[in-house]
């Protein structure tokens, strides 16, 4: 079917086009504009090894950091830490709230709460037991505070929690929703000139 044809059909059927977009992208902007705030607080560290310094040994240590951050050992100990301070937080509330991803030997560690202020203390908090624990973290029964093990180099330290679902959050999240709406609305104009175009068949080749 040529282009010109595809044009008319959308053309035709605007409004079919349209309203799914509308309709998606104002669901989208009031659910997004309704969630309470999020704010995350993250921080980068460079893992390197103290003493064996093969690289596929680092990437090995560097892959496996966001397994352990987000494990249930991991987050009773944030949650013991957070504790000392003053701040009450249960282990499974720590596991939700933290997360991480690694590139090659750097990894990013975060944490996403409703309160800016715990956000930064749980990355803080986590970032300092990557330091101290070193590779106990990883079943090493010889590191030590003193002797982790391994080098933790925080090229970016957690840095104020910064709100994730504000309004830019919003308006993207409204935009992709209306797209995919437009893209339903395209296809249900095509469908309703597939129909109109079956209709009319039978009546032509009968009235022939």
């Amino acid at each position: 079917m040529p282009i010109p044809t595809y044009i008319a059909i959308i053309r035709r059927h605007w409004l079919l086009v349209i309203a799914p977009a509308v309709i998606a992208a104002v669901i989208g902007l009031g659910l997004a504009l309704i969630e309470p705030p999020r704010y995350r607080s993250s921080a980068s560290l460079l893992i390197t090894r103290s003493e064996d310094r093969r690289f596929d040994t680092e990437d090995a240590l560097a892959y496996d950091l966001p397994a352990i951050v987000q494990g249930a050992p991991f987050s009773a100990e944030v949650s013991n830490a957070l504790a000392l301070r003053g701040v009450s937080l249960a282990p499974d509330q720590v596991r939700a709230a933290l997360g991480a991803s690694n590139r090659r030997r750097v990894v990013q560690v975060w944490a996403e709460t409703s309160d800016p202020a715990l956000a930064e203390a749980l990355t803080t908090t986590a970032v300092e037991l990557v330091q101290q624990r070193g590779l106990a973290l990883w079943g090493d029964p010889a590191a030590t505070p003193e002797r982790p093990l391994v080098n933790v180099v925080v090229l970016e330290p957690p840095g104020p929690a910064a709100r994730i679902n504000g309004w830019t959050a919003a308006a993207a999240t409204a935009t992709l929703r209306g797209l995919a709406g437009l893209l339903a609305g395209a296809l249900l104009a095509f469908g309703a000139y597939y129909w109109e175009t079956a209709r009319t068949l039978p009546s032509r080749e009968g009235g022939g």
